[in-house]
């Protein structure tokens, strides 16, 4: 259901967002109690074009090793197969927006980590890819040669505690994590979703090859009990 709001406006005329407000829990939800806060600097959502600054439910959340704030699990995914014996080997593609928020949540250089497996339903891998260089225009990475093939689809995470999935946003209209000047801010999370039952096209980043389904309901499950609607329709 699309609304128009307008969180944290200073008072007088000003342009209202439109915003959808998402279902992810179906029933049974279950909350963390006490909550968590994200790490406003380090959380965008690439795919909520033009709003990215805005997480919608549904957003997958870890926790960063060094803060114990929280940021999305996973940065993206990749748009073409990787071949780690090929003549392209040290090239990983993305689409911009994903190496946009590779570049303002890691760096222009660094680490990151790849999931997924070598082929289509295949085992679920995680290789750590050394990258020396974004294209934010194409969504061309250049990497180091990694160490495994990768199909299209696989995901781009962090390597600071927070690719490690423990739940997700709840229902309701996307958390803002900046303010009415667009400045970065930690936010409080009152409902992290850690058990319930889920509608699955709501994750972000939901993945199509029947094993990366399998490795983030896998993951899910290690923070609590969850049933995925996807197994019933």
């Amino acid at each position: 259901m699309a609304i128009n709001f307008n969180p944290q406006q200073q008072p007088g005329p000003g342009t209202a967002q439109v915003s959808d407000t998402r279902v992810i829990a179906l029933a049974d939800a279950k909350y963390l109690v006490r909550g968590v806060v994200i790490d406003g600097s380090l959380s965008r959502d690439p795919l909520n074009t033009g709003d990215t600054d805005y997480l919608r439910a549904g957003m997958l959340l870890g926790r960063i090793t060094a803060t114990k704030l929280y940021a999305p699990s996973i940065l993206g995914v990749t748009t073409a197969a990787y071949d780690a014996d090929g003549s392209t080997n040290t090239t990983l593609s993305v689409s911009a927006a994903t190496a946009t928020y590779l570049v303002s949540r890691v760096g222009s250089s660094g680490t990151f980590k790849l999931t997924g497996p070598p082929s289509s339903a295949g085992t679920v891998a995680t290789q750590t890819i050394t990258y020396s260089a974004v294209n934010t225009t194409t969504g061309a990475i250049t990497i180091s040669a990694g160490s495994a093939d990768a199909i299209s689809g696989s995901f781009i995470q962090p390597t600071d505690g927070s690719e490690t999935i423990k739940g997700l946003i709840g229902n309701g209209q996307p958390v803002r994590v900046t303010d009415a000047d667009d400045t970065d801010i930690d936010v409080e999370l009152e409902k992290l979703v850690i058990g319930g039952q889920i509608d699955s096209s709501q994750i972000v980043n939901y993945p199509s090859d029947t094993s990366l389904i399998t490795w983030v309901e896998d993951a899910l499950q290690e923070c609590g009990l969850f049933v995925f609607d996807a197994k019933y329709i």
